[in-house]
Formats: C-alpha cells, sequence, structure tokens
C-alpha cells in the first residue's frame, strides 16, 4: 500500500512539475534574427581607442605593461516573447561557449553595475578600465576561469562555460549591464583571445544557451491536489 501512495505521488507531481514545456534557447549574433549581443575591449595599451568594432577581444594583466579588459553583455534575453527567458521560468542550465584563439592565464567575470557603450567606451573613458570595487564592477566574481599564473590554462579552441548561476543572478536583476571580463592580478600574463560579435563566421560568435523550464500553471497543481486527496480516499477505503 504504501509503495501504491508513493508511486502515485510521485507520477502525479511530476506531471505537475512538467505541464509546461521545456524549452532551449540559443543567443548568438546575427543567427536566427538575434541582434542584442554587445561586446568590447578595453585596452591599457591604447586607452582612447573604441573595440567595439573588434572581432577579437583580449584579456590579459599586462599586454604591453597595461590591462586588457573585456565587456560583454546579451540584451533582450528576458521577456515573454517566444524566444526570450520568460518571466518566472527556471533556468535549467545554460553555457556560454568562446572561441579561444589563443590560449592563456584566464579570466573572471564580474557583474557591471554601470551603463556601457560599445560604441563609445574606452580604456580612458572608464578611467583606467573597470575596476571591480563594487561601484563600476562587483568585487566578487561569478565566474573563474584559469588561474594567477603565466601559464596556459585556458586552451585554445572551443571554451564551453557554466553559465547557471550567472544567469540565474542575472534574471534576478543582479547584472543589468553584463559582465566584465577581468584578467587574473597580478600574474595572469598570458593573454586569452577570443572571437566577439563581430567575428564574420556567425557559428564562432559568442553563443549563449539556455534550458528553461515554465512555473507550472495553477490549474496544474491543483488537479495534482485533487489527484492526490482521491488517493488518500482510495487508501483508507482499503484499510
Amino acid at each position: 500500500m504504501k509503495t501504491f501512495k508513493a508511486t502515485a505521488l510521485f507520477l502525479l507531481l511530476a506531471g505537475a512539475a512538467g505541464a509546461g514545456t521545456a524549452a532551449s534557447l540559443n543567443f548568438q549574433q546575427g543567427v536566427a534574427g538575434y541582434s542584442g549581443q554587445f561586446d568590447t575591449n578595453l585596452r591599457g595599451e591604447e586607452p582612447t581607442t573604441v573595440y567595439g568594432a573588434a572581432d577579437e577581444i583580449s584579456i590579459d594583466a599586462s599586454d604591453g605593461g597595461f590591462q586588457s579588459q573585456g565587456l560583454l553583455r546579451f540584451d533582450n534575453v528576458f521577456g515573454p516573447g517566444a524566444s526570450q527567458i520568460n518571466p518566472g521560468d527556471t533556468i535549467v542550465s545554460a553555457t556560454l561557449t568562446l572561441n579561444i584563439t589563443s590560449a592563456g592565464s584566464g579570466f573572471q567575470f564580474h557583474e557591471m553595475l554601470q551603463a556601457w557603450n560599445a560604441a563609445s567606451i574606452t580604456f580612458a573613458s572608464a578611467v583606467d578600465g573597470i575596476q571591480a570595487n563594487g561601484v563600476e564592477a562587483r568585487a566578487l566574481p561569478v565566474v573563474s576561469l584559469g588561474a594567477n599564473n603565466g601559464g596556459s590554462n585556458i586552451e585554445g579552441g572551443l571554451l564551453v562555460i557554466n553559465f547557471t548561476s550567472a544567469l540565474q543572478r542575472a534574471q534576478a536583476g543582479n547584472a543589468p549591464f553584463g559582465w566584465a571580463l577581468l584578467p587574473w592580478l597580478p600574474d595572469g600574463t598570458n593573454g586569452v583571445d577570443f572571437y566577439s560579435a563581430e567575428w564574420v563566421t556567425l557559428a564562432e560568435r559568442p553563443l549563449l544557451s539556455v534550458q528553461t523550464l515554465p512555473v507550472p500553471e495553477p490549474a496544474a497543481w491543483a488537479l495534482a491536489l485533487s489527484g492526490l486527496l482521491a488517493i488518500t480516499a482510495v487508501a483508507r477505503r482499503r484499510r
């Protein structure tokens, strides 16, 4: 009897949880009509140069003796549309795929706290680049890759990053302006390069892939509850 009740309960709850349809969403600049990805490089060696149209981004603790930083964001990811993460959806998993063109030390993702424009921001206009000080960007990174040394910790080729927690935080409003990609300091001196949203080959641009599950409708939970009550009634009659 206990086995029957447990099995029935599991099936009811699973049915309620699965009442919505799971969705797989991809966000990649220029693919399937998506045009909301922005990125740029901030380079201390050329502090007044705008890199919003550059086709590669480099992250380095010492490029010519100066830092090189990156900025990245995906606009219009959240919303009510069929190709968006809807309010209340559960983000089951998320990955960010970058095409690494030069192996290097690594870098860290810090949530940006200030708005930026890829068409105008420079290392100088950001006042010596982005500072992870709780004002320009959050002090603690949400993702850390590689290590604080000069080794080739991040290899060339496809880099698939677990971005689930970072995107869940973005859904909660913690990353309204995307992320600063900052080098490990002071020893992450082996720069990592990757293709940007401006790279000519669409399939090699940064790719955000997300698996979501909608929150079950109240009707689904009501159905599960009524089923549970029916199971309880049957179980009592069998005693």
